[in-house]
């Protein structure tokens, strides 16, 4: 079963019977459910908005229908399994993890409370994005990279363009190589729960990546540490821990190019540590999991 069904099974039954109704082909190429407040259900197919009108053998009363307010919250409170206060920090954030890694990026009217932190106050828009459990073939380029001695590797992408799903290939890759690999999966989406036991490496989810470093440097003695998403300058201190102590980090980051991304301040940090060699620019939105370019730094 396509982990289109999967992810629509976590929204309210008014919606998620039509979904369900959509034919195989046609939800296999779905990568996001938008839902916005005054408008028809949308959806991104192979990197475009589509709306529901145009979506092969899309159920006509997705077609008509327009979203309330009353559904939105309705939405919203489905996906957060009908307690907002446990999903506090990621809305924070501006998102929600789903079971099977989908995630829900969140928009609308937001508070910042003195003590609380940000809250949610209304809800206009939700994007539900597929996660899918796929395997990419890595090239030759990438894998002659992964090896040798890389230190760091950024993969360099915008949204929707296949950044985790090739983190989970390469993570494979590596650990079918012998090596010691941690996975630090801070939104729990490269390598969630419902994936169950028997992978073969160390995964720590849930945390902060920067408070995440530590614990996998302090005690899990990996060779190799993924992480998606690149984040701040803190991240970077962390990571230049372990390469003093000769452990190599793969990350994401997103960015359209390659010198786009050299622009960013925490590539900048690690190409000033000379602890950056490799970029990976993947295709696009279009060509998800497809590399277009492995630059030696």
């Amino acid at each position: 079963m396509d982990e289109f069904y999967q992810a629509a099974q976590c929204l309210p039954g008014w919606i998620s019977r039509p979904l369900a109704a959509f034919p195989p082909q046609t939800a296999c190429r779905v990568h996001e459910i938008r839902l916005r407040q005054g408008c028809p259900p949308g959806f991104t197919m192979s990197g475009r908005p589509c709306p529901a009108g145009a979506v092969p053998g899309c159920p006509g009363e997705l077609q008509t229908l327009v979203l309330s307010a009353a559904q939105m919250e309705e939405t919203f409170y489905t996906l957060c399994g009908g307690s907002v206060h446990t999903h506090q920090e990621e809305l924070a954030e501006g998102y929600l993890t789903l079971p099977g890694g989908h995630r829900v990026g969140v928009a609308g009217k937001f508070f910042l409370h003195p003590q609380q932190g940000v809250v949610v106050q209304t809800v206009r828009s939700l994007n539900l994005r597929i996660a899918r459990r796929k395997e990419i073939a890595l090239p030759p380029s990438l894998r002659e990279a992964l090896n040798a001695r890389f230190t760091g590797m950024v993969l360099v992408g915008e949204p929707d363009s296949g950044k985790t799903t090739l983190l989970r290939s390469i993570a494979r890759c590596l650990a079918a190589q012998g090596r010691a690999v941690s996975v630090v999966d801070e939104r729990q989406e490269l390598f969630p729960e419902t994936d169950g036991p028997g992978q073969p490496f160390d995964v720590i989810a849930g945390l902060p990546k920067g408070r995440a470093l530590q614990m996998v440097l302090r005690t899990l003695s990996p060779q190799v540490v993924l992480l998606d998403e690149l984040g701040g300058l803190e991240e970077v201190a962390q990571l230049e821990q372990g390469f003093l102590g000769g452990v190599d980090f793969i990350a994401s980051l997103h960015a359209a190019t390659l010198e786009e991304a050299l622009r960013r301040p925490q590539v900048e940090a690690l190409c000033c540590r000379r602890m950056l060699r490799v970029l990976v620019w993947l295709e696009g939105r279009e060509h998800p999991g497809q590399i277009r370019e492995v630059r030696w730094l």
